[in-house]
């Protein structure tokens, strides 16, 4: 008989960091619910099948966040609202938009009460005050009963009995549905573990907190991927980062299941050649996983399959490979057939699905069964998410699909490590594409003007912390301060919450990731001593880009005023204004609501207007041309939220008098890392929300035809509150005769343009 198909399981199992590293607060409750209905139900369907060997990837800040719930560390809003016994309003209008969040289909409807419930709560429609304590309490059992797994309902008689009862429900019943979560988060990775020390599976990791690797790396790796994609102004490049991700992960592994990962399922596939090359230098690590459209790039071919999705030659993708020089093997997953399991058969009959991918597996089998090489198809996919949709919970399909790969020979189920002891040599590729499970590309995580600005943000964090890391003064021996501002910043390197960034998974109202990657961010700056930034307290999405108008013509301005409102002799001025909020999500009033900008033969003319007084602010205008770096902490500030080639040109300040009737003072930078004072020729008007400035353009070095870049601060103690632009100086040409080119438009320097 011709050797049989390896067939590879790996179920990735993950969820967000919802933990506040610094109050330890939870988030969402979705780690709890997942345990109690999915994580430990896989386990104990595979265990029933000791013939199937398989793999689950567990990521390792999932099991930190499983053992806290273990050890009654974790309480999040929706267990603790289970928990009080007197309700607020606020209480309750949490519960009508939370304790509905599950498949309705299969868990809302079947349920008469909890369908019931669901009725009365439309009826109401949010005047909770008609809703009785009863409705109260049947609901927090039945949202918590039904995030169980089924069959667990039916084994355990406590649940079993609340079932059975199905309303009017008291707190001891409230209490024992959560006594038996919290058994379940308690049992997960034990049970992980008594099945990998049998052999029965094999357990991978992730890099710890789940970031996309290659970006970690160098964020240019996305334009490997797809060249016109649109990066951040702040590039993002720390192999160190990855580094840390990737050893923090095997010393979790060891520590928690007794032994080494041999494998692993980077977070969502995404993998780059600096990438591979990082995780070689692992020598616990044997294998690592990735998508089939990453081999097609790679062999610069593609996978053409025929009206009913058969691969029309499989050998190319069923098989591992190596990178040259690099000892590590890289499975691809068979996209079809794990889509298949994510989104397909959940809408067919369990027996008709678990035969179809049988079926489809047996003719991979018949094309491949007179070649004499060992062949292995990867079926890779989210280990928790899918089963909500399916027939109880997924159950019937999987116990299905065991048996019959216990049955038949042309098949066999085994983990990737003892793929590799069957293969005697394994193809080689030259290099490896960078790219991930999502067509091979990042789109998903960068490139968006919210993920892109998320990014930015992360950067100028991480330049903070490295900044008081390296200031003998400010950092201490305090071992663990630093760790837990370095924990704070590598959680937010997760995937997710650029996930959600992403336009189409857009949550269009209140994020809670968004929240969540703000405050991760605001706890490194917390940690280190310095103030959070303002903008980290503005929601990252919804914002509009900035306005831009071009100089239009030179301008004719007898005498700087400083009035509130800016009079005609602007009207050939450039401006730029602060973005705003568009949609749901509203930011909060900026300080600067314009600035203009202009010039005539020999001066330079900017006009700062601002929503509130400018008394006890330091203003601050950057310009210039030359090559020269920034000097003091205000403009090191600027710089760090500024495309680097566009600052190099800033050499000059020009701060504005703090109240009317006092001098300007304007300073250069020497080109040794400091600001001396200028005896450029300045002059300004102060008014209560207005400040006018001409400076002569030729003492500054300036001539016709140069390009001029300008910037404007606002500090209050020393520190920058807000930029306009927002990130990047505003550049235009000297030219005898301007001409706008746009009206409207978003800024140049704004890397949302």
């Amino acid at each position: 008989m011709a050797n049989p198909l390896y067939v590879v399981f790996v179920w990735h199992m993950h969820q967000p960091f919802y933990k506040d590293t610094e109050t330890g607060q939870y988030s969402l409750p979705w780690v709890r619910l997942h345990a109690a209905k999915d994580y430990l139900h896989l386990a104990e369907v595979i265990a029933d099948f000791p013939d199937v060997h398989q793999t689950i990837n567990v990521v390792p800040s999932l099991v930190e966040q499983l053992q806290d719930y273990a050890e009654g560390r974790a309480v999040d809003p929706a267990l603790a609202v289970s928990q009080k016994e007197h309700l607020t309003l606020e209480d309750k209008r949490f519960l009508l938009d939370s304790f509905f969040s599950i498949n309705w289909d299969r868990f809302v409807w079947p349920v008469p009460r909890y369908a019931q419930l669901a009725r009365l709560r439309e009826a109401a429609n949010g005047a909770v005050d008609l809703l009785s304590d009863t409705f109260w309490t049947d609901l927090i059992v039945w949202f918590n009963l039904a995030w169980i797994d089924p069959a667990a309902r039916r084994k355990d008689p406590t649940l079993r009995a609340l079932v059975e009862k199905g309303q009017v429900y008291d707190r001891a019943d409230v209490a024992a549905v959560l006594a038996y979560h919290r058994d379940a988060c308690s049992k997960v990775l034990p049970t992980y573990r008594r099945l990998a020390e049998r052999g029965q599976i094999e357990l991978s990791t992730t890099p710890f907190f789940h970031p996309i690797l290659p970006l970690i790396i160098s964020t240019d790796s996305a334009s490997e991927a797809r060249p016109d994609v649109q990066l951040p102004r702040l590039a993002f490049r720390h192999p160190d980062d990855a580094w840390e991700h990737l050893t923090r992960a095997l010393d979790l592994h060891q520590q928690v299941f007794g032994r080494p990962p041999r494998g692993i399922w980077p977070a969502e596939g995404a993998v780059s050649q600096a990438m591979i090359e990082l995780v070689s230098r692992l020598p616990e690590i044997q294998w690592v996983a990735t998508d089939e459209h990453v081999l097609a790039r790679a062999l610069g071919s593609r996978f053409d399959r025929d009206g009913y999705g058969h691969l029309l030659d499989p050998a190319p993708l069923c098989q591992p490979y190596r990178i040259k020089g690099l000892p590590t093997a890289i499975f691809f997953r068979d996209q079809t057939l794990s889509d298949r399991i994510g989104f397909v058969y959940q809408h067919m009959e369990s027996v008709d699905a678990a035969d179809d991918l049988v079926d489809r597996l047996l003719t991979i089998w018949q094309k491949l069964q007179f070649d004499d090489r060992p062949h292995v198809v990867s079926i890779i996919l989210d280990g928790e998410n899918c089963w909500e949709s399916y027939p109880n919970n997924g159950e019937d399909f999987l116990r299905r699909l065991f048996t019959r790969l216990s049955t038949e020979p042309r098949l066999r189920a085994v983990t990737p490590s003892e793929v590799l002891e069957r293969f005697e040599a394994l193809p080689v590729l030259e290099k490896l594409p960078a790219g991930s499970w999502i067509g091979s590309n990042f789109d998903t995580w960068i490139g968006e003007p919210d993920q892109n600005q998320a990014w930015e943000y992360l950067a100028l964090a991480r330049r903070s912390l490295v900044r008081w890391q390296n200031d003998p003064q400010r950092c201490t021996e305090d071992d663990q301060r630093r760790e837990r501002a370095w924990r704070a910043l590598l959680v937010a390197e997760g995937s997710d919450w650029f996930w959600w960034y992403y336009s189409r998974n857009h949550f269009g109202y209140a994020d809670p990731f968004d929240v969540a990657f703000r405050q991760h961010l605001a706890n490194v700056y917390r940690v280190i001593g310095e103030d959070v930034p303002p903008w980290l307290s503005q929601p990252i999405n919804g914002h509009a880009p900035e306005r831009r108008r071009d100089v239009s013509d030179l301008l004719a301005i007898p005498m700087l005023s400083g009035s509130a409102e800016a009079s005609d002799d602007w009207a050939g001025a450039g401006f730029v204004e602060p973005e705003v909020s568009s949609g749901a999500m509203q930011q909060g009033a900026t300080f600067f609501r314009r600035l203009y900008f202009g010039y005539d033969a020999t001066n330079l003319y900017t006009r700062l207007e601002t929503a509130t007084p400018l008394a006890g602010h330091d203003i601050v205008v950057y310009l210039g041309a030359e090559d020269l770096a920034p000097t003091n902490r205000l403009a090191q500030q600027i710089h760090d939220v500024c495309d680097d080639d566009a600052l190099s040109g800033i050499s000059w300040q020009i701060r504005v008098p703090p109240a009317p009737g006092e001098g300007i003072t304007t300073e250069r930078a020497d080109g040794n890392g400091r600001w001396v004072l200028s005896e450029a020729h300045a002059e300004a008007a102060v008014g209560d929300r207005a400040a006018e400035i001409s400076i002569a353009w030729a003492d500054l070095g300036l001539s016709w035809g140069r390009k001029v870049f300008i910037i404007a601060a606002a500090a209050r103690d020393g520190e920058v509150i807000e930029t306009l632009p927002r990130r990047c100086p505003v550049a235009f040409d000297l030219v005898e005769k301007p001409a706008a080119r746009s009206g409207g438009s978003a800024a140049e320097g704004d890397p949302r343009a």
